[in-house]
């Protein structure tokens, strides 16, 4: 599939006017996946925005080029039209080269600086806090956060999927008691699932992946807020 794809890194913003954002040059598409005229769910609009913002936040885009690519994921009606917001600014993943997707609909952000490294890290971090301090580790890194940040909404996701899993703990506990033991077997299941969807969000955070836990699909409530 080499080639199929333009490469984002050859985007090179048009020069503009602070009272009007600069343009994207955008290379044409040599090649069009069938699902690029697929029209765009709400789902990736927001995933987008999330991304868009993200860069802001970290220094990748100033105001002016902020703007004009929100504009674009706004009035975007197809993933094709979706994807021009991100030229330059993600790198074609290998694994999406190999299928022969587009690399858009989940875009990584372009690794620039040791801000964003070190964003990448204390999200991790977050997630993996649990192991050594419980649901303080992330609640603390959810404070010092900045607002809005990647570091914020992954240490609440982290914060908010271990005290759904410590009152689960809790219940499964006492209905064990009044069992006698009978559901020893279930809380042996829970504790494993627990441990690997940890390990699975810290990985997911330290690539800078918007992962959502499958635990907290059906506990939708949420104590910090995600967004």
């Amino acid at each position: 599939m080499t080639g199929q794809f333009p490469q984002y890194s050859d985007y090179v913003p048009v020069q503009g006017t602070p009272a009007q954002p600069r343009p994207m040059r955008v290379p044409p598409l040599q090649a069009v996946h069938p699902s690029l005229g697929l029209p765009v769910t709400f789902e990736e609009r927001e995933r987008a925005e999330r991304f868009l913002a993200d860069a802001y936040a970290d220094g990748r885009l100033n105001e002016f080029e902020f703007d004009g690519r929100m504009e674009q994921v706004l009035q975007a009606q197809t993933r094709k039209d979706l994807n021009q917001a991100f030229y330059g600014l993600v790198d074609v993943p290998s694994t999406s080269k190999a299928l022969g997707l587009h690399p858009a609909y989940r875009p990584t952000l372009v690794r620039q600086g040791g801000d964003s490294s070190a964003g990448r890290a204390a999200a991790a971090a977050a997630h993996f806090l649990p192991f050594v301090s419980w649901i303080f580790g992330p609640l603390g890194v959810n404070l010092v956060a900045t607002p809005g940040s990647y570091v914020k909404r992954e240490a609440a996701k982290a914060f908010n999927f271990q005290f759904v899993s410590t009152l689960f703990f809790v219940f499964a506990m006492i209905a064990n008691g009044f069992a006698d033991g009978g559901f020893t077997w279930l809380l042996g299941l829970a504790w494993v699932a627990w441990l690997a969807l940890t390990i699975i969000g810290g990985v997911k955070a330290a690539q800078g992946e918007d992962w959502t836990n499958p635990v907290r699909k059906v506990a939708r409530w949420e104590i910090l807020k995600e967004k």
